[in-house]
């Protein structure tokens, strides 16, 4: 087995128990403390949490049903393999939700608790699977299918709005505003969470790779991820050769990936990652002038 296969391996079982892990700790989150109190975590979990309240149906499965048609969507936009790897990841999570649920207790003595709580676990199990890149589908799918087409709204912006309109469906079906506001305040922790867990508050990464391999990296990055890249000349002062040196800046949950591709093309890669505080233009904000 050669250095190439030997890291993709090591990777591959990182993310499988990533994977199990983030699962069954967000499963904690749903079964223990929201699903028990009827509040709605957003995505098609609250959906399904929704559906579950009327039909007594399990969670993970009915969620599982509800991602299927955006799996052939997804097939068309972001290809078969990627539509693999978020199939493969949303079976095992979803089914955690289901094969946990009998075996974990359920708190229901102080509903805002149960929001706060089930914020803090649900974001402490997404955060581990975002830190390896792993997308479980649902409506982080269809942000990503949404935003594929409509250029002016941001991933952030269009999984925000889908997780609004689920709240306020649920709050609508539940004839209880206190409900929606309990929703908020779970999904709101749940964010600032998964923040804190991959890599802080920050919105980007700034990454500067100097590697014997930058046109195949480089390509490699605007073909799968879709982020624009610059070539820049440098030199080496011991040894005064001449190279070309990747630059390029993404999200926060773009970093693994990055990382990933470039270990793939050359695992002795030096890579630089530094905090960005703003990034202005197109995949990012959009530039606004204030006295407009």
């Amino acid at each position: 087995m050669n250095i190439r296969s030997k890291i993709n391996f090591k990777e591959l079982l990182i993310d499988i128990l990533a994977m199990f892990i983030g699962s069954f700790i967000y499963s904690v989150a749903i079964n223990t403390f929201t699903l028990p109190n009827l509040i709605v975590p957003g995505g098609v979990i609250g959906i399904a949490t929704v559906i579950h309240s009327f039909t007594q149906w399990p969670v993970g499965t009915v969620s599982l049903i509800l991602t299927v048609p955006l799996f052939f969507a997804s097939l068309k936009i972001l290809g078969k393999k990627t539509t693999l790897k978020i199939l493969g990841a949303s079976v095992v999570f979803f089914l955690m939700t289901d094969v946990t649920a009998p075996f974990l207790p359920q708190y229901t003595e102080n509903i805002l608790v149960a929001a706060i709580f089930g914020g803090v676990i649900g974001g402490l199990g997404l955060g581990i699977m975002i830190i390896r890149g792993i997308t479980t589908g649902g409506t982080d799918l269809l942000a990503q299918i949404i935003s594929h087409y409509i250029h002016a709204l941001s991933y952030g912006m269009t999984l925000t709005a889908v997780d609004a309109i689920i709240v306020v469906f649920a709050a609508i079906v539940f004839q209880d505003l206190s409900s929606m506001l309990y929703a908020a305040i779970t999904i709101y922790i749940t964010g600032i969470v998964i923040d804190k867990v991959s890599n802080g508050f920050d919105s980007a990464k700034l990454v500067q790779i100097i590697t014997e391999k930058p046109e195949e990296i480089s390509k490699t990055i605007m073909t799968r991820m879709d982020r624009g890249v610059t070539l820049i000349e440098s030199r080496g002062a011991y040894t005064g050769k001449n190279r070309e040196m990747v630059f390029i800046v993404v999200k926060r949950y773009e970093l693994q990936r990055l990382k990933r591709i470039v270990r793939e093309f050359d695992p002795g890669a030096f890579i630089i990652i530094g905090e960005v505080s703003e990034v202005l233009g197109e995949g990012f904000k959009e530039d606004k002038d204030e006295n407009a």
